[in-house]
């Protein structure tokens, strides 16, 4: 079986590796870098593995793919999308009876079309394919159909398959109970414990944390570490501590109320391995000089409270304020990575402490 996997654009690798480590005998294809895609086959039991792929952390969705094709970039291209779909063999997998919908997808620049149009040809597709081998056609719904089929037109690349994991993006975690306005989705949560090679038995912080996830990302990874979660805003705090017990990882996560300029008061000095976060910056502060004296003030305190050879994961809109504080704290630089977060595109930082 052949998949494709969407993640957060800047981490592809990362879901790359993730699905060759998880998912039995599989091989990745296909890395989009930038487009947050990664094509890969499994030559596994099909229960088995797509048991698998709905466990990844990395990924927002999986769809099984049934065919590739090339298509126009013109008006012509909705014609050809309609045939492909026609001949894809993709109404095979909608169950008699089934309801279905096509959820359509453009990525690229110069089609004379757009996602629902792409959406509405695949769809005219299947119901012919259908009617022609089976003598019915499925009814189009919506609003939560039985089946999703998924079209989606990179530049003149066409791909049609099943979406497996539900429209609701892997993104959402269940257990966020209570969601922060600024909240780090929980798929870029576990890249960057990745990034900054976290591993299990290490001591873990997170000093503005927000709704948790870091946290909570951390002790679903790992079994042995210790894990530290601290926010200055008493509401979030709660809210972590709610994140927290839905997880069922309370007695691993440690939530406190307190300052991140004021680490080593909260948690010792050189007493953490790994610190990943994602602290406020200009669009969320307001004023890019409050940004400046954050940065200069938290960072020196992240500094004492790493042990030598910790490392940190930092995300910002605000690399130039965040590595000008940073080396004026002592740390290294290791590596910057342009990675997407809402709609901003955004540099994840590797520091770490020699």
């Amino acid at each position: 079986m052949r998949f494709l996997a969407t993640c957060n654009p800047g981490t592809e690798d990362i879901a790359a590796e993730e699905i060759e480590w998880e998912v039995e005998d599989a091989r990745v294809l296909d890395v989009r870098e930038g487009y947050g895609r990664v094509v890969f086959e499994s030559r596994g039991k099909p229960w088995l593995v797509l048991d698998q792929v709905y466990q990844l952390r990395s990924i927002h969705s999986v769809v099984r793919l049934v065919g590739e094709y090339r298509v126009s970039m013109g008006r012509e291209g909705l014609r050809e999308a309609s045939e492909a779909a026609r001949t894809s063999g993709v109404h095979r997998l909608i169950p008699l009876g089934a309801t279905f919908a096509v959820r359509g997808e453009r990525i690229g620049e110069g089609h004379e079309y757009t996602s629902v149009e792409i959406a509405a040809a695949v769809g005219e597709g299947v119901q012919r394919a259908s009617l022609e081998e089976f003598g019915w056609s499925p009814m189009v719904r919506l609003a939560s159909p039985s089946v999703v089929v998924y079209a989606e037109v990179e530049w003149d690349k066409l791909r049609i398959g099943v979406l497996l994991t539900g429209e609701r993006s892997r993104h959402r975690r269940r257990y966020r109970v209570y969601d922060h306005p600024a909240a780090l989705k929980a798929t870029l949560a576990y890249a960057m414990l990745r990034m900054a090679g976290a591993r299990d038995g290490e001591s873990i912080l997170d000093p503005m944390c927000g709704g948790g996830t870091v946290a909570i990302e951390a002790a679903l990874l790992f079994e042995n570490s210790r894990i530290y979660c601290v926010d200055i805003n008493r509401r979030h705090v709660e809210g972590a501590r709610l994140n927290v017990e839905s997880a069922r990882v309370a007695p691993r996560v440690t939530v406190i109320h307190g300052d991140a300029r004021e680490l080593t008061k909260i948690v010792g000095e050189e007493s953490i391995d790994v610190a990943v976060s994602n602290p406020p910056y200009g669009i969320r502060l307001g004023d890019p000089i409050d940004v400046r004296v954050l940065y200069r003030e938290f960072m020196p305190e992240l500094y004492r409270t790493l042990r030598g050879g910790g490392r940190a994961a930092i995300i910002t809109a605000e690399p130039g304020y965040l590595e000008e504080a940073a080396r004026g704290a002592g740390f290294k630089v290791e590596s910057r990575r342009k990675v997407r977060h809402g709609d901003l595109w955004t540099i994840v930082f590797i520091f770490s402490k020699p």
